[in-house]
């Protein structure tokens, strides 16, 4: 993808001779392909944006910090809390503790600390995070109820799974947001996969089903977080199966059961290996999980074929 300026020359091509109101667009259109989940264009892009910002404005300039923390989306994790670390202690340095630069790029990096298990950072970062909110804008901001759905996640995350129940985000984002609103079908999908964890697997399983149905509508069905919604159900459809083999229900509902999960799995990893790329912790993720499913259905080199190269990748991540 290029973007050709009246010359008819690539724009987006690393120069100092980009005009500010052209490199103002290039940035703008990088974060909408962004959550878009259009990550290859976001990606080319934002390399064009931080090239021009790191020779015209110096590495440690806001604006070039801006642009680093959009990498943290591409989950190359190493090199992206290299660059938020350095962001958060800029801007702290800059613009005080307090200030909403200053939070958002903390935020940022409770949640790469999530996505890379360092999850005692995570649930440091994020109970501070959620007291400085509360003392700033008080307990029903929706920037607090988002701290509070992290702290939560990170509990989750951690096994800590009745305190992260008992912070009863959900109950508040419906009453204050709405069931529509980005942020409450997060914290959903969150207590979906607690429930989940916590043997609840029918109101997992409606929860699910509302994230997955809301976000297709409101992202579409290609968006990253719409295939995150997707393969969390598909896993909850396994611990169905599961259940009901318990329950002795009979071999016809645990195949359709079993068949539902495949479907939703293969379509997830086919569309996540396509937007986000073979090595991405979301694609792994719904390797292992196809990989199990098909053990399950007895379908062995099939889900050896998955398990196998989905191991090694992590290890190599990890």
């Amino acid at each position: 993808m290029t973007f050709a300026g009246p010359s008819g020359s690539d724009i987006t091509a690393a120069s100092p001779q980009i005009l500010p109101h052209i490199e103002f667009l290039l940035h703008e259109y990088g974060k909408a392909y962004l959550f878009a989940g259009e990550l290859e264009k976001a990606n080319q892009l934002q390399i064009a944006v931080l090239e021009h910002r790191r020779n015209t404005l110096g590495d440690d300039h806001l604006d070039t910090l801006e642009v680093a923390l959009l990498y943290e989306k591409q989950g190359n994790f190493q090199e992206a809390e290299e660059l938020v670390v350095l962001v958060v202690n800029k801007r702290r340095l800059v613009l005080g503790d307090n200030h909403s630069d200053t939070l958002d790029s903390a935020v940022n990096l409770t949640l790469l600390y999530n996505q890379s298990g360092r999850l005692n950072k995570a649930e440091e970062l994020s109970v501070e995070l959620l007291e400085r909110w509360k003392k700033i804008q008080g307990e029903n901001h929706p920037e607090t109820l988002s701290r509070m759905s992290d702290l939560a996640h990170t509990y989750s995350n951690m096994g800590r799974l009745q305190e992260a129940e008992a912070l009863e985000v959900l109950t508040r984002q419906r009453s204050i947001l709405g069931d529509d609103h980005l942020d409450t079908l997060l914290s959903m999908g969150n207590l979906a996969v607690t429930h989940r964890q916590l043997g609840i697997f029918r109101e997992a399983e409606t929860y699910g089903v509302t994230v997955l149905q809301k976000r297709n509508f409101a992202l579409g069905e290609n968006h990253p977080e719409t295939m995150h919604a997707m393969s969390n159900l598909a896993f909850t459809h396994n611990k169905l199966e599961q259940l009901q083999e318990a329950e002795d229900l009979g071999l016809v509902v645990l195949e359709k059961h079993g068949r539902e999960a495949e479907a939703l799995l293969v379509e997830a990893l086919k569309k996540q290996t396509d937007l986000l790329g073979n090595n991405h912790p979301n694609t792994l993720c719904t390797m292992a999980n196809l990989g199990s499913t098909l053990n399950k259905l007895e379908q062995w080199q099939e889900a050896e074929d998955l398990l196998v190269p989905a191991l090694e990748k992590q290890k190599d991540l990890f």
